[in-house]
């Protein structure tokens, strides 16, 4: 009783019992806490701090993830020191996303025999499903790139692209689908070959690539499921026209990307008016939608339709890249069971430009898509055009790293297939960003600000409270 009415008679004595009290509650539940947190999953528990959200899953993979009808194992093959801890984390999050998937690590050292049951070599990851008995196999070496010109000028790795995600998800898609489908390339035109950038984008949405030059082979293959002609300089033969109309009207899809010639193509400008488009002489420049920095108005930023289903899902800041393009219109009395649909135009400032200088002005088809139909309403045949290769051109690819090209192509590719998702995810750039006032992550402002100053305002509350006692 003498000690209650000590605490009594001095206020601090009572005000101090409060406290003693209130922080061992607060040291309870800090412990509780910390012990139900201790047994969550990482994914759930971690926060993607990175400047370049390595450790998110982007929402067409959890789509896809969360679609995901087979049970599917992920194996890594390799020591647990030898895995980057980047892998590793991404690989938990990734897995962690669906009760199909299954991640399991395997040490080759600890388990000699492991590289021959599991058919690939150490520093693998393995993707297997028991369903449809089909594996793919992706080197660890693959997920992290590297500039190989830097090394070699001054012996240092330089890192340049994560691409954990984008292999994980074409790998699953491989091994839980069941298409094969064929895509051939047109040769013997003076095409351009597709880059390697555009090579890898096809594998990763699961596509066979293949070349045909059509005097040898004598039609388009049975198999093709699409037909490209990238770039050809020379016209298609009269019989080469016959063989691909067959093919067109046999339910075919061709996707013709134009050269950067004012050549005439009169085989394939007929082709392009059975289905409804005709090009403009000359090239096309555009007074508003131009790059500045590259002081040309023939260096266009098309604008991306948004009532096609190859560009619909962009957002309005995004930006691709055509370079002498040919400009097309849509004929204005479309021939029978024909419909044609844009994707890519100028704006009104278009321009087509001659070599003897003749301009006329308009807005312009860049890339479009005409479908023909038979009498029943079936599809009979689909013919994609996009108005300049430049599209897929390497070196524009590069200037336009943040552009979307690739993904415009990618779509237009598959967007005839109804079996096949357009699921392939770009890797992620691993360029240094730093965490400044000029550039604040998401996540990283509660931490740089909210956090400090709820701090402060906390202490000087206390501090004016205790003063007044």
């Amino acid at each position: 009783m003498k000690g209650v009415a000590e605490m009594k008679r001095h206020p601090r004595l009572r005000q101090g019992g409060w406290l003693a009290a209130t922080t061992a509650v607060v040291i309870a539940i800090v412990v509780m806490v910390n012990l139900i947190v201790g047994e969550l999953p990482t994914h759930m528990k971690e926060f993607d701090l990175s400047g370049n959200q390595l450790y998110t899953v982007s929402d067409a993979s959890k789509e896809f993830l969360a679609g995901l009808d087979e049970d599917v194992e992920i194996v890594v093959l390799a020591e647990p020191s030898a895995v980057d801890r980047r892998v590793s984390k991404f690989l938990d999050n990734y897995a962690a996303l669906s009760d199909r998937v299954t991640l399991t690590q395997v040490d080759p050292v600890a388990h000699p025999s492991a590289a021959e049951e599991y058919g690939a070599s150490a520093g693998s990851i393995i993707v297997r499903c028991g369903g449809t008995g089909k594996s793919r196999t992706i080197t660890l070496d693959s997920v992290i790139s590297y500039d190989q010109m830097y090394y070699y000028m001054y012996g240092q790795k330089y890192e340049t692209e994560f691409d954990a995600e984008g292999q994980l998800t074409s790998a699953l898609d491989y091994v839980t689908g069941d298409t094969g489908k064929v895509i051939y390339t047109l040769e013997s035109h003076g095409e351009t070959e597709l880059g390697d950038t555009v090579k890898s984008a096809i594998e990763k949405a699961n596509l066979t690539l293949g070349s045909v030059s059509l005097p040898l082979a004598g039609a388009v293959p049975e198999d093709c499921a699409l037909l490209i002609s990238c770039g050809a300089e020379k016209d298609l033969t009269d019989a080469e026209l016959e063989m691909v109309r067959a093919y067109l009207d046999g339910g075919g899809q061709v996707f013709f990307l134009l050269a950067q010639t004012e050549e005439k193509l009169p085989n394939w400008e007929r082709l392009l008016a059975e289905y409804g488009l005709e090009l403009e002489d000359g090239y096309v420049a555009d007074t508003q939608r131009f790059y500045q920095q590259l002081g040309s108005y023939y260096d266009i930023a098309p604008v991306l339709s948004g009532s096609s289903p190859i560009t619909s899902g962009f957002a309005s800041g995004d930006l691709s890249l055509l370079v002498n393009a040919r400009g097309m219109n849509t004929l204005e009395e479309l021939p029978e069971n024909v419909s044609v649909t844009g994707f890519l135009t100028t704006s009104e400032g278009g321009v087509a430009i001659t070599a003897d200088g003749t301009q006329t002005q308009g807005t312009y088809v860049l890339g479009a898509v005409s479908e023909k139909t038979d009498d029943g309403g079936n599809g009979a045949g689909r013919l994609t055009v996009v108005s300049s290769a430049s599209l897929v051109d390497e070196s524009v690819l590069a200037v336009m790293s943040n552009g979307v090209n690739l993904d415009i192509f990618m779509n237009a590719l598959t967007a005839g297939f109804d079996d096949i998702s357009a699921v392939s995810i770009p890797a992620k750039s691993l360029e240094t960003s730093y965490n400044t006032i000029a550039n604040v992550g998401l996540w990283s402002l509660p931490f740089v600000a909210v956090i400090p100053i709820l701090t402060l305002a906390v202490g000087l509350v206390y501090w004016l409270r205790r003063r007044r006692l």
